[in-house]
C-alpha cells in the first residue's frame, strides 16, 4: 500500500530519531556508526505488519533521495582532489586505485560470474562497485594518525570515492545499450557514448563557470552553501536533459571548483559534517538496509564468503604490487594492515541505493539479476566496515600507531 505524505514524513523522521541514537551509540562503542545503521535498516526491513513491510517508501521518493545524495557525495569527494598538491604518497594512492580496480575487473568479475551465474556485464558492475573505500570512515578511523601507511589509505580514499561512483553509472549505461552481444552495435553506439561524455564534462564546466562567478564576488555563510548545493544539482539534470552524464558533470563541477576556487572558507562548507549531509548519510544507511534484503540461504553464505575471501587476497595483491620495489621500506605487516582496510562507505551505499530502483520487476529500468550484485554489495559493506574496525584493535601491532577515532 502505498504511504501518504504523513506516513512518508514519519517514517523519515522515525529513521532520522534512530539513526542519530545510533551514531551516539556508536561513539561511545567506538565503532563505525554505518556498520549499526545498516544493521538497524536489514532489522527495519525484516518488520512486516498485517503481511507488508513496515516502513517502505515510492520509488519516485526513493530516487530522488539516492539522486540528491548522489549529487552531493560526488561533489563533496572531488573537489577534495588537489591536483597541486599532489606528493610521493598521492601517486602510490592513485597506483593503489587503479591497480585494485584492475584487479577487481579481471578476477572479482569473472568469478562472481561464475559462482552466481549472473552475465559478466553485472559482474564487471559489481567489480567496479568494490574498488571503494569510504574516506568518512577511513578519515575517522585513522584520524591523527601520520604513518606513511595510513596517509595512503586516507589519499586512495578520497581518489577513488569519485571513480565508484563514475563507473558503475558509466557501465550501466553502456549495459543497456550495447548488451554485450553483437560488434556491430558496439561500433555503433560508440558516437552516442562519447557524445554522452562531452554533454556531462560540458555541463559541468558551464555551471563551474558560472558558480565561479557568482562565489567570486561575495561569500555568504547562509547562501554560499545552498548555491554549492544547487550547482550541483544542477549539473546533473542539466547534462541528463540534454542526453550527457549527470555523474560525470558533477565530477567535473567539483574537480573544477575543488582546484580553481581556492578560498577557505568554500571548504568548510564542503564537508559531511553539515546538516544536510549528516541527514542524507543516516537515511542513506538505514534506507539501503531496508530496501536490500539479503537472501538467508546457505548457498548465497558460501559463495559470497568464497567470493570475499579472494576479494581480500585481490586487496593484498594489490597493495603488495603498488609498494613493490627495491627502496620500498613498507613491512608485511604495513601491508596487511593497509589490505584490512577497506571499508565500503556512502558512496558505495549511494550507487547500490540508486540501482535498487533497476530491481523492479515489471518496470522498464528492470534488469534481471541485479539482485544478486545489491545482496553482495550489502553484505561486502557490512563486511569491509567489520573488518576494518577490527583492525584498528591491532593498529599498533601491525602500524606502530593506534590511532584514534574522531569524537
Amino acid at each position: 500500500m502505498a504511504m501518504d505524505a504523513l506516513g512518508i514524513l514519519t517514517s523519515i523522521t522515525a529513521i532520522l530519531l534512530i539513526g542519530l541514537l545510533v551514531s551516539i551509540l556508536s561513539s561511545r562503542l567506538k565503532i563505525p556508526d554505518v556498520l549499526l545503521l545498516i544493521l538497524v535498516g536489514i532489522g527495519i526491513g525484516a518488520v512486516e505488519y498485517e503481511g507488508a513491510p513496515l516502513v517502505q517508501f515510492p520509488v519516485i521518493f526513493l530516487t530522488s533521495i539516492s539522486i540528491l545524495a548522489l549529487a552531493t557525495i560526488i561533489f563533496d569527494s572531488t573537489s577534495k582532489l588537489k591536483l597541486r598538491e599532489f606528493d610521493v604518497f598521492s601517486v602510490k594512492a592513485f597506483k593503489l586505485a587503479f591497480i585494485f580496480l584492475l584487479a577487481n575487473v579481471l578476477v572479482l568479475s569473472v568469478l562472481t560470474k561464475y559462482l552466481f551465474g549472473i552475465p559478466i556485464g553485472l559482474g564487471l558492475l559489481f567489480a567496479s562497485i568494490m574498488m571503494g573505500t569510504a574516506p568518512e570512515i577511513t578519515l575517522s578511523l585513522l584520524s591523527g594518525a601520520k604513518q606513511k601507511t595510513i596517509e595512503i589509505l586516507k589519499l586512495e580514499s578520497i581518489v577513488n570515492t569519485p571513480l565508484t561512483v563514475l563507473f558503475p553509472f558509466l557501465l550501466l549505461d553502456l549495459m543497456q545499450k550495447l548488451e554485450f552481444t553483437v560488434m556491430s552495435a558496439v561500433i555503433g553506439q560508440i558516437g552516442p557514448f562519447l557524445a554522452k561524455f562531452a554533454a556531462g564534462i560540458g555541463s559541468g564546466v558551464l555551471v563551474g563557470i558560472v558558480l565561479f562567478k557568482v562565489l567570486k564576488r561575495k561569500f555568504s555563510q547562509t547562501y554560499t552553501p545552498l548555491t554549492i548545493i544547487v550547482s550541483a544539482l544542477l549539473a546533473y539534470v542539466l547534462a541528463e536533459n540534454i542526453g550527457g552524464s549527470g555523474v560525470l558533470a558533477v565530477t567535473t563541477l567539483g574537480l573544477f571548483v575543488g582546484n580553481i576556487y581556492t578560498k577557505q572558507k568554500i571548504h568548510e562548507v564542503l564537508t559531511f559534517e553539515s546538516i544536510l549531509a549528516k541527514s542524507l548519510f543516516i537515511l542513506v544507511f538505514v534506507l539501503i538496509g531496508v530496501v536490500i534484503q539479503i537472501p538467508i540461504e546457505k548457498q548465497f553464505f558460501t559463495s559470497a564468503g568464497i567470493l570475499f575471501a579472494v576479494y581480500v587476497v585481490i586487496r593484498y595483491v594489490s597493495v603488495a604490487l603498488t609498494l613493490r620495489g627495491k627502496k620500498s621500506d613498507f613491512t608485511f605487516k604495513e601491508k596487511l594492515f593497509m589490505t584490512l582496510n577497506m571499508p565500503k562507505g556512502i558512496a558505495v551505499a549511494v550507487v547500490a541505493f540508486t540501482l535498487a530502483a533497476y530491481n523492479i520487476p515489471g518496470t522498464p529500468a528492470y534488469i534481471p539479476g541485479i539482485r544478486v550484485v545489491l545482496d553482495l554489495t550489502l553484505l561486502f559493506m557490512v563486511a569491509t566496515i567489520a573488518l576494518s574496525a577490527i583492525s584498528m584493535f591491532f593498529a599498533k601491532a601491525l602500524v606502530g600507531e593506534a590511532p584514534q577515532p574522531q569524537k
